[in-house]
């Protein structure tokens, strides 16, 4: 039998109540010429019984709970296809998605990986905004130092919206297990060392925000771990000599922003010794980082129950959980 275009591959643990629609929105795909590949990581719900329900075709391998990033490596290894499209299992595709990306890749051989915008859904797949990278203003072919210049000072490539060759995957070596964090935007991050990156402004996924039990592992993860990978990936880049070209002249800021995220997500965290720590640490590492460190240090001065307070407010009126991103707006040029 030959080799599918596409493996579509999804790791998953504990999540029957949603992988089901995430089938569904592959099986409802324009594009036909594509295979389902679901490891799980031994889950203790339904989610055999789910999967042989909606996708009988899949492939799905049980396996004891090994966690990320090895789950996502198994994933890899199982995938048969030329092109290989990441998948959470409580995402959804597009309708279009596999056919915009493989179009897109079979036009551009020298571009290695796609990835693009995504429409953000809560926990009953309601729609709530669109997540695109600050600086884009539309599609982009464009060089993999290019992107690496913006993955420093964060990962905007959303994981569910990848589609990448197989070929490269190998090659570059899959997903760090050193990483028990943001082994995804290493992952990108040293593709990008030598290959094209392509993006579409245009949605690929949807991509599910919610907290509990099948949610993030961001919105259970310690400060402490935020902290050392974050900034474990960031000391691999601005210490790669091939990558000098493109740390020249921003080294000090990206670490100015490593630190004022760790700062934030000490601060609703409540551990605000380690919140006034970073401040401090990013006020150092860069003159523009200053005047966000001083507010950040000063939020730390505020009761916590004060904090939880207005953060629940936010979260009710918007419908979003509050999460510890912050972007180059937040530090002047």
């Amino acid at each position: 039998m030959s080799a599918p275009k596409v493996s579509v591959v999804i790791p998953t643990y504990n999540r029957a109540h949603l992988i089901g629609e995430t089938l569904e929105s592959v099986l409802a795909q324009t594009f036909g010429d594509y295979e389902i590949v679901v490891v799980d990581d031994g889950s203790t719900d339904d989610t055999r019984f789910v999967v042989a329900k909606v996708a009988p075709q899949a492939r799905y391998i049980y396996q004891e709970n090994t966690g990320i990033p090895e789950v996502l490596n198994v994933c890899i290894r199982e995938a048969r296809g030329e092109y290989i499209q990441h998948l959470g299992s409580d995402d959804v595709l597009i309708e279009d998605t596999l056919a915009r990306s493989v179009a897109l890749l079979d036009a551009h051989p020298d571009v290695a990986m796609v990835h693009g915008a995504a429409w953000l859904i809560d926990e009953a797949s309601e729609r709530l905004s669109i997540s695109r990278p600050d600086f884009a203003t539309g599609d982009y072919i464009r060089s993999g130092h290019e992107e690496i210049r913006d993955l420093l000072f964060s990962n905007h490539i959303v994981a569910p919206t990848v589609m990448v060759r197989r070929d490269v995957m190998l090659e570059t070596g899959l997903f760090d297990a050193r990483f028990g964090l943001y082994e995804d935007w290493n992952l990108w991050t040293r593709i990008a060392k030598k290959h094209n990156i392509a993006y579409s402004h245009e949605p690929l996924v949807n991509y599910r925000v919610h907290g509990g039990p099948s949610g993030s592992i961001f919105h259970t993860a310690s400060t402490h771990d935020i902290d050392l990978y974050r900034r474990m990936h960031l000391d691999e880049v601005l210490n790669d000599p091939s990558l000098r070209d493109v740390y020249a002249g921003v080294k000090r800021k990206a670490l100015a922003l490593h630190h004022m995220v760790v700062g934030k997500r000490a601060c609703e965290t409540g551990e605000m010794w380690y919140a006034r720590r970073s401040a401090a640490k990013a006020a150092v590492s860069h003159p523009s980082a200053v005047p966000v460190a001083m507010r950040l240090f000063a939020r730390t001065l505020v009761p916590m129950s004060f904090v939880n307070f207005v953060r629940r407010r936010r979260e009710k009126r918007t419908g979003k959980l509050t999460t510890s991103g912050v972007t180059m707006k937040g530090l002047p040029e």
